[in-house]
């Protein structure tokens, strides 16, 4: 099978793109950057999938990439920390309906579009499911998801063979750029751990996120899939990463609201210089309001099954002391073990 992934030089996009390739699956990414591309891959020691240079807020380059293809993976996106306001929807609605609308016009079998918790957030976790209608958000991020949503159900009521998928919290190794739940932990090692009340949170394994969407890319399968990942409160979280890093974290206490409140100064600040931090009002509201939300059932059907955080966690925190991006000092037990090895 041919596909077409969007966003392959990004977390979950490059995850899925080995994953297709690792199963015989013939892989073609849109890319801005063809170097880019294949010095990640290259890299990492796995085939180059095939390189399309263009943009997904470009229509007739999205086209050209999907011509000859079966399915596509829509994974590209901009993020609360990464874009603009117009950076956001120009991606993650315009980039969306050009992609999707592309497909359907080529005649696509499937098309799986990765989407996010926070289009459907809830502080009720018992409201959060898949026919959950889309949350309305003041915060730039959330609402262009919520205008991709939309979009995107109509189509689904069209009978259009369309897919979304709700991750929550994205962690893992092999991150190209550290994404926001990546940049977030690697602060947490480097500046200490704000615990806030009893509250917690899901993150999922960029792996088994990526086995999940690349099953319903290959195998079919139209609906709405929520796959928050496991839920764990901050000081469980704490406590792992201590464990797995062999770090002692310093803990600090907190209040959600005052965190919030920090996030929406930050923004402000960030609009005139660059911060070097995780914390932004967007990413600090779904921090400290966060539920316990269910995952898909598909997961099991699909024979997905979401691994330990323990090995999720240590395998993260050993990748970014590998790679540089954190001082190996600070994560003695990473040392020890590959000393060990």
């Amino acid at each position: 099978m041919k596909v077409m992934v969007t966003g392959g030089t990004g977390f979950v996009g490059s995850h899925v793109a080995r994953q297709l390739q690792a199963a015989g699956h013939h892989v073609r990414l849109l890319v801005r950057s063809e170097e880019k591309a294949r010095d990640y891959f290259q890299k990492l020691g796995v085939a180059v999938p095939e390189l399309v240079a263009g943009d997904i807020t470009d229509v007739e380059s999205v086209q050209g990439a999907l011509g000859g293809c079966d399915s596509v993976v829509h994974a590209a996106a901009g993020t609360p920390l990464g874009a603009t306001r117009e950076q956001l929807f120009a991606v993650n609605v315009g980039g969306t309906k050009n992609v999707v609308n592309s497909a359907i016009k080529l005649g696509l079998k499937q098309i799986v579009c990765v989407s996010s918790i926070t289009a459907i957030f809830n502080r009720d976790g018992a409201k959060v499911t898949a026919d959950a209608p889309p949350s309305t958000s003041r915060l730039p991020y959330g609402q262009s998801k919520v205008e991709s949503e939309l979009f995107l159900r109509e189509l689904q009521a069209e009978g259009e063979p369309l897919a979304i998928v709700y991750p929550g919290g994205i962690v893992g190794p092999d991150d190209p750029s550290l994404s926001d739940s990546m940049h977030a932990l690697k602060h947490r090692i480097e500046q200490g751990f704000r615990i806030f009340g009893d509250g917690g949170m899901q993150q999922v394994d960029v792996r088994d996120l990526a086995a999940f969407i690349s099953s319903l890319a290959v195998d079919g399968g139209i609906g709405r899939f929520l796959v928050p990942g496991v839920y764990l409160k901050w000081t469980e979280l704490a406590d792992i990463v201590e464990q797995e890093s062999g770090c002692k974290l310093k803990r600090i206490p907190a209040q959600g609201w005052k965190l919030r409140m920090i996030g929406g100064i930050v923004d402000l600040v960030r609009r005139f210089r660059s911060i070097d931090s995780p914390i932004s009002a967007e990413t600090m509201r779904y921090a400290t309001l966060w539920p316990r939300i269910r995952n898909t059932d598909e997961l099991g059907r699909r024979d997905v099954m979401l691994r330990d955080p323990r090995q999720t966690f240590g395998d993260s925190i050993a990748w970014m002391v590998r790679e540089g991006h954190i001082d190996a000092a600070l994560c003695p037990a990473i040392s020890n073990k590959r000393e060990t090895l």
